[in-house]
């Protein structure tokens, strides 16, 4: 069973795939009755495991890039996010289900207010 943490407004579960769908943890949405939610208690700590994460897929798709330029001159000309997304975009989809698995087993969710 997939994990997953309950609306603090409706209670009906928000499962994985629904965290997956979030853009961010500030627009975070109840899939059921539309509420903001916010996390104080993971997201802080994902935040930081992303400022270290970013960094290193930029060096590894520029490095990827360069070692396949010396083979196919043509990899030269091409945008390096397209690199990145044929070579590594597998691991940042592993990266984000294993965020939104700790959020779903570690995270508190709660009612934003509205201000």
């Amino acid at each position: 069973m997939e994990p997953f943490i309950s609306c603090p407004q409706c209670t009906n579960p928000i499962t994985v795939k629904d965290v997956m769908h979030f853009s961010s943890p500030w627009t975070m949405k109840c899939p059921y009755c539309d509420v903001k939610l916010k996390e104080t208690r993971v997201t802080p700590f994902l935040l930081l495991a992303a400022a270290c994460i970013v960094p290193l897929f930029i060096f590894v798709t520029v490095r990827i890039k360069a070692y396949a330029a010396a083979y196919w001159p043509i990899v030269d000309h091409v945008p390096t996010i397209i690199v990145f997304l044929v070579t590594l975009y597998p691991i940042y989809w592993l990266y984000e289900r294993v965020n939104a698995i700790i959020l779903c087993k570690k995270g508190r969710f709660q009612v934003k207010e509205k201000i």
